[in-house]
C-alpha cells in the first residue's frame, strides 16, 4: 500500500511538472515569436487594403488563442507578469481591429506623407533618397486607391481634416520631389520611374480629393467615438485599469474640480485682487528673451538634474546628459513646441545623450505667429515641461526601460506608464521645492488641469457622453487654450482612443504605488528606494507594475 501511494505521488509530481514544462516552453517559444515580429509595413503595397485588416485581425485572434492555451499558473512570477503584459497588447490591437477600425472612417489614414518630406528634407544621402522614393511611393498610389473604396463612413471633422491634408499635399509630389529630382542623379537609379510614379500619384490624390468633396459628405453621418462597449474593453483589458467609463468619467471632473479649487486657492494667495485667469494671462507673458529660448530650456534641464541627483531621488548610474537643441527645420511644422528623442546608445564621448528639440524663435514670423509662440514658451512651462522630459522625466525612464534584461520590457511600453511617469515627475519637483515661487505653481496646476482635462473628454467623446465642441468649449473656456489649440488637441484625441487619459491616470497610478510602498516600508522608507525599484521593472499597465513591485 505504502508503496503504492509513493507511486501515485511520483507520477503526480512526474506529471504536474511534465505539464509545468510544456506550459514554460510553450511560453518561451510565444515570447521569443512575439519579440521577432516586427509591424513595419512601410513599403507593403497591400497595407491599407480590407484583405490585410482582415487578415491581421485573423492573426490576432490566434495569438491570443495561443497564449491562452498556455497556463499561467504553472509560470514562474516574473513570466506570469509577462504573459499578462503580452496579453494586454495583442488585446489592445483587436481592438483597434475590430472596434476602431480608423481607415473605415479618417481619409488620413490613406495620406501618409509625412515621413516623404522628413526623408527628401533630412540628413540622408541623394541615392539613400531615391532608394526611398522608389519603395515608398508605389505605396502611396495603392493607399489612394484603396482610401476610394474603403471609406464608409462620414465623420465630418475627420473628412474636414482629410481634405485639407489632400490640398495642402499636392506640393509634395508637385513641387518637392521634382524640386529633388533635379538636384539629384545617381546611377542605376530609374529616375524616370519615379516620375511616373508621380504622375500617377498625382492623378489618385485629385481622385481621392473630389472623392472627399462630392462623395463621402452623402454617407450617413457617423460618429469617430470608440464606443461604449469597446471603450470598456480598452480600460479593461489593455490598460487594465479598475474603471468602466461611468466611474471613470466621475473621478475625471472630480479631479477637475479640485485641480481648479486649488489654482483659486493659490491665485489668491499671490494676488487678492486679481481673478486666477488674469494671473495666469501675467504668468504666460513673462519669456525668455525670444533669441535665448534654446539657452533658458537647457538652464532648466540642468537645473531639474542637479534637483534630482542633489536630493537623492532617483538613482542616475549611467554616464548621461540632455542637450536642448534647435529642431530640424523640416520638422518644425509637424508641432507647435517641439519633440523629446530619447538617447539609443553611448554616443562618441561615451555619454547616453537625448536631445530636447526645441522650435526656435523665427524673426520672419508675422506677429501674430511670434506672440502666441512666446506666450507658449513662457518660464513656467518651461520650468514644469523640463522635468517631464528630461529629469526624471522621460529621459530617465527611457534610459531604465533600455537597460532592461528582457527583450520583451525593453521594447514594448504604453503612455499609461511613460506619459504618467512624465506627469509624475512634475508632481514630484512641486513636492520637493524645485519650482521656485508661486507664480510657477500656479502654471504647474494649470498644466495639470489640461491632463486633467484630458481624462474627461476622451472617456467622454468616445463614450458620447461629450460632443466634439463639448470637448472644444471644456478646453478653452476652463483650461485656457486658444481655439485652434484646443482643437489640435482634441483631434489627436478623437483619432487616438485611450492615450491621452494616460497622463493623468498614469500619475494617479504612481502615486497611489508610491503610498502604498510607503506604509508597507514604513520607517525604511526611501522614494529613491522606491523609484528605482519600480522603474527597474519595466513600461507596463501600473497594475502590473504594482504586482512586480510587492512581490519583489
Amino acid at each position: 500500500m505504502r508503496t503504492s501511494v509513493i507511486s501515485l505521488i511520483a507520477i503526480i509530481l512526474f506529471t504536474g511538472c511534465k505539464i509545468n514544462n510544456d506550459d514554460v516552453n510553450k511560453f518561451d517559444a510565444f515570447v521569443k515569436s512575439f519579440n521577432e515580429k516586427e509591424d513595419n509595413n512601410s513599403f507593403n503595397t497591400e497595407r491599407m487594403s480590407e484583405s490585410y485588416f482582415s487578415n491581421q485581425l485573423k492573426e490576432i485572434k490566434k495569438s491570443l488563442n495561443d497564449l491562452r492555451s498556455i497556463d499561467a499558473n504553472n509560470l514562474n512570477f516574473e513570466s506570469s507578469i509577462d504573459y499578462r503584459f503580452i496579453q494586454s497588447i495583442i488585446k489592445g490591437k483587436e481592438i483597434v481591429n475590430e472596434f476602431h477600425k480608423p481607415w473605415n472612417k479618417d481619409p488620413r489614414q490613406y495620406m501618409k506623407f509625412r515621413q516623404i518630406s522628413n526623408k527628401i528634407n533630412g540628413p540622408f544621402t541623394c541615392e539613400e533618397k531615391l532608394i526611398f522614393l522608389l519603395e515608398y511611393l508605389p505605396v502611396v498610389v495603392k493607399d489612394l486607391e484603396y482610401g476610394k473604396s474603403q471609406i464608409t463612413k462620414y465623420v465630418p471633422r475627420f473628412n474636414e481634416l482629410g481634405l485639407f491634408m489632400a490640398k495642402s499635399s499636392k506640393d509634395i509630389f508637385e513641387v518637392e520631389i521634382p524640386k529633388f529630382l533635379v538636384t539629384c542623379s545617381v546611377k542605376n537609379l530609374d529616375i524616370d520611374n519615379v516620375e511616373l510614379l508621380l504622375f500617377q500619384i498625382n492623378k489618385n490624390l485629385k481622385e481621392f480629393t473630389s472623392f472627399l468633396e462630392k462623395e463621402v459628405p452623402k454617407l450617413e453621418v457617423s460618429s469617430f467615438s470608440l464606443g461604449k462597449e469597446a471603450y470598456n474593453k480598452m480600460l479593461k483589458h489593455q490598460l487594465l485599469l479598475d474603471y468602466n467609463d461611468e466611474t471613470l468619467w466621475e473621478f475625471g471632473w472630480k479631479e477637475f474640480n479640485n485641480t481648479i479649487k486649488k489654482m483659486d486657492e493659490l491665485a489668491l494667495k499671490i494676488d487678492p485682487s486679481k481673478t486666477t485667469k488674469e494671473l495666469l494671462i501675467e504668468i504666460k507673458n513673462e519669456y525668455p528673451h525670444p533669441d535665448s529660448m534654446i539657452q533658458a530650456h537647457q538652464y532648466w534641464v540642468d537645473k531639474s538634474g542637479e534637483h534630482i541627483k542633489n536630493k537623492k531621488l532617483i538613482p542616475i548610474p549611467w554616464k548621461e546628459r540632455v542637450n536642448v537643441v534647435p529642431r530640424e527645420v523640416y520638422l518644425r511644422k509637424t508641432s507647435y513646441y517641439g519633440n523629446f528623442s530619447r538617447s539609443k546608445g553611448i554616443d562618441d564621448e561615451g555619454y547616453f545623450t537625448s536631445e530636447w528639440k526645441i522650435n526656435p524663435f523665427e524673426h520672419q514670423w508675422d506677429q501674430k505667429t511670434k506672440d502666441e509662440y512666446l506666450v507658449e514658451h513662457d518660464w513656467g512651462v518651461i520650468l514644469v515641461t523640463a522635468p517631464h522630459e528630461t529629469y526624471a522625466g522621460h529621459h530617465i525612464q527611457g534610459l531604465y526601460q533600455m537597460h532592461n534584461p528582457s527583450e520583451l520590457r525593453r521594447n514594448n511600453g504604453l503612455s499609461l506608464f511613460s506619459e504618467g511617469w512624465g506627469l509624475y515627475n512634475e508632481q514630484l519637483m512641486l513636492e520637493t521645492g524645485f519650482y521656485p515661487n508661486d507664480k510657477i505653481k500656479l502654471r504647474q496646476l494649470q498644466l495639470r488641469l489640461w491632463r486633467n482635462a484630458r481624462v474627461i473628454y476622451d472617456v467622454g467623446m468616445h463614450t458620447e457622453k461629450m460632443t466634439y465642441e463639448d470637448a472644444i468649449s471644456l478646453m478653452t473656456d476652463k483650461v485656457g487654450f486658444l481655439r485652434w489649440a484646443a482643437q489640435l488637441e482634441i483631434d489627436s484625441s478623437s483619432s487616438r482612443p485611450g492615450y491621452f487619459i494616460g497622463y493623468f491616470m498614469g500619475m494617479i497610478e504612481i502615486l497611489k504605488m508610491r503610498e502604498n510602498y510607503r506604509k508597507m516600508k514604513g520607517k525604511d522608507y526611501n522614494i529613491s528606494d522606491f523609484h528605482e525599484k519600480l522603474l527597474l521593472i519595466g513600461n507596463m499597465p501600473p497594475s502590473l507594475m504594482e504586482d512586480a513591485l510587492f512581490n519583489n
